[in-house]
């Protein structure tokens, strides 16, 4: 039987033992359920401040729907790499990405990803400061089985808002008014067979965002890096989806949700992989500010910034070298370098590359 993932998820014995898991495993139903409620939330808060990753099962999410976008991805990234390239954007934040290198990680990420954000009409899309989504016309279906699976994780990304609301116990709609807009992002991952020496699949990295879904990949490779600094395969039923902790809740929680670093090794099985990656986002000018009751319950001293979701966004963007000169100039004139120095957590990354960038 597989060890679990720390000490303290030993209350979570009876269900990992079941299911053979390595983090925790809820099932969502139990959250509607008036009788079953109370007890979910207490393993959800449990695994969001121990852990920072649980298993969900019982979704809601159609399994055709996931299989339909995982066939038409694997269509798409099997295209040559010119016909690839031409829907690359600017900023990264749509369309085609040939890869990235984790957040402080040397290594190169061997992987290559496409961005599909909501679908909105020019108007809103102005209104919100959002990008377009930008599309293949090959393979046919690619666009209807992304909008389908964007649509059906759209509508479980409420649900966990709902529930990490209540976690907090803050109004019921908190967290989803800021991601019912919100500029949240589905990202569908090739990561090719046999990397190189040199290379990782997923370098070590936390992410940016409130909280992510992930429904199942092609092939086992995620790994959590748990309390004792130990990096450890997750497992978890067949057909669970992984949610994780972002660093905005992180960051909103003062530091009681743990956005664990996470990242993808290839098992050495010579086998390509595919995931799907819905990162839930707020909106742009959404406050992050650490909620005074999480200031008291982690010490009573403030040890994340002041700071809008845009402004934490932009610093982690600028250190992925995925920023726009807007952006950059949006990010020094905010205020926001300040505000992450004074709780020593402006990245070093971010500041070089500012400087090289003539800001």
């Amino acid at each position: 039987m597989r060890a679990f993932l720390t000490a303290t998820a030993m209350g979570f014995a009876s269900i990992l033992f079941t299911f053979d898991a390595t983090i925790p495993v809820l099932h969502l139903p139990d959250y509607h359920n008036e009788q079953t409620r109370s007890d979910f939330l207490q393993k959800m808060e449990k695994a969001a401040v121990e852990v920072g990753f649980f298993a969900l099962t019982g979704t809601g999410v159609d399994v055709e729907t996931l299989n339909q976008a995982y066939d038409e991805t694997k269509k798409y990234f099997a295209l040559d790499r010119e016909e690839k390239m031409a829907l690359l954007t600017k900023d990264g934040q749509r369309g085609y990405v040939p890869g990235e290198s984790a957040k402080g990680e040397k290594r190169i990420d061997y992987k290559e990803f496409f961005h599909v954000g909501r679908e909105l009409s020019d108007p809103d899309l102005k209104r919100l400061g959002y990008g377009k989504n930008v599309w293949p016309t090959n393979p046919e279906g690619f666009r209807p089985a992304m909008q389908r699976l964007y649509e059906a994780l759209d509508v479980c990304k409420e649900a966990m808002g709902e529930a990490f609301a209540a976690v907090l116990n803050q109004d019921p709609q908190f967290i989803n008014q800021m991601i019912h807009e919100g500029n949240s992002l589905l990202r569908a991952i090739h990561y090719p067979a046999n990397p190189p020496a040199q290379a990782i699949w997923a370098g070590a990295h936390t992410d940016i965002n409130l909280f992510t879904i992930l429904p199942r990949s092609t092939a086992r490779g995620l790994q959590l890096c748990n309390q004792q600094g130990e990096w450890l395969d997750v497992i978890v039923p067949d057909g669970a989806f992984v949610i994780n902790c972002g660093d905005m809740l992180e960051n909103l929680t003062n530091g009681y949700f743990r956005s664990a670093l996470h990242r993808v090794v290839d098992p050495g099985l010579g086998e390509e992989r595919f995931s799907m990656t819905f990162f839930v986002h707020p909106c742009s000018t959404d406050r992050l500010d650490p909620l005074p009751q999480y200031i008291e319950k982690t010490g009573g001293t403030r040890l994340y910034a002041n700071v809008s979701a845009l402004e934490l966004l932009a610093e982690r963007l600028i250190d992925l070298g995925l920023a726009s000169r807007q952006l950059m100039e949006f990010f020094v004139q905010s205020g926001a370098i300040e505000k992450l120095k004074e709780v020593g957590r402006y990245s070093p990354k971010a500041e070089e590359a500012l400087d090289k960038a003539g800001f």
